[in-house]
């Protein structure tokens, strides 16, 4: 890949009346230097919004404790100070993106609102309106067509506007891989406890959000829907398996056995080791 450095920070004079969204910067680049990383707790503490749209190759997103990547028809929006870094890997050949950075209270709000409705990474096909919202926002700074800060105001709260429409469009499709997403998530650590500020975290929401919108999408609470998975697994491995009720239960990742049996014994009306001879009762 060829590097691309493309970059508009519209100044204008201070004073006059105060806006509460303003385009600070905006451009189209392509990276290849393992040096590209931006940490979001060292950009200084004012409110910033940062939309950022891959084109080509791959990035890569640590948020809530995970490590996202960021591959072409996907964008993010982070907010600034919080924590956060976005970066070129090691083993990314390039990285190809545009971008927009916003601040004031009102885009640091609408930002806000849009990452509970569809989570700090979305996808964005290149040809839809967010995209394209984005290329004209680039294109009236290459073309010096923005008159003054009303103007840049103007234009930031047109692709706000735009981000916003986007998140209540995908909001339903992105509550259903929501559910998935927690499924998988909870199935690759069964052996380690979930808690539902792990799957929030994850999901990049506050556990209040995540809780509403995961209910609303699959019917029960994350903590049911959690502890449901975990209690199959060990019906799972009570059927098919040898292994003590204890070896199940850190299988399943309950520390304390006797926890185990309990909420076992809630949902099925029976303990473990009740359960598994009435099902092999059940087989002669």
């Amino acid at each position: 890949m060829t590097e691309i450095r493309e970059t508009y920070s519209p100044l204008f004079p201070r004073g006059g009346t105060r806006v509460h969204a303003m385009l600070v910067n905006c451009g189209h680049e392509c990276v290849t230097s393992p040096s590209y990383s931006w940490d979001g707790m060292k950009r200084g503490s004012g409110d910033l919004v940062i939309w950022q749209y891959t084109l080509s190759g791959r990035g890569a997103l640590d948020f809530g404790g995970r490590t996202i990547p960021l591959v072409p028809g996907t964008g993010f929006l982070v907010v600034v100070p919080e924590e956060h870094r976005y970066y070129l890997p090691k083993d990314s050949p390039g990285w190809e993106f545009i971008y927009a950075s916003l601040n004031g209270s009102e885009a640091v709000r609408i930002a806000g609102e849009c990452r509970r409705r569809s989570g700090v990474v979305q996808t964005c096909p290149p040809d839809g309106a967010v995209v394209r919202a984005a290329w004209r926002l680039l294109d009236l700074c290459r073309n010096d067509r923005l008159a003054g800060p009303y103007a840049a105001s103007g234009a930031a709260y047109d692709f706000l506007m735009h981000l916003l429409s986007a998140s209540e469009k995908t909001q339903a499709s992105c509550d259903e891989a929501l559910v998935g997403m927690v499924h998988d998530y909870c199935l690759q650590n069964i052996s380690r406890p979930v808690s539902v500020e792990d799957a929030a975290r994850l999901a990049g929401l506050s556990r209040w959000h995540f809780s509403r919108r995961f209910k609303k999408a699959s019917g029960r609470s994350p903590h049911d829907f959690i502890t449901d998975l975990k209690m199959r697994m060990a019906v799972r491995r009570l059927q098919s398996s040898r292994d003590s009720v204890k070896e199940i239960s850190l299988f399943c990742g309950f520390e304390d056995p006797a926890y185990f049996c309990k909420v076992f014994k809630h949902i099925y009306g029976a303990p473990p080791a009740e359960f598994r001879s009435g099902a092999a009762a059940a087989k002669d």
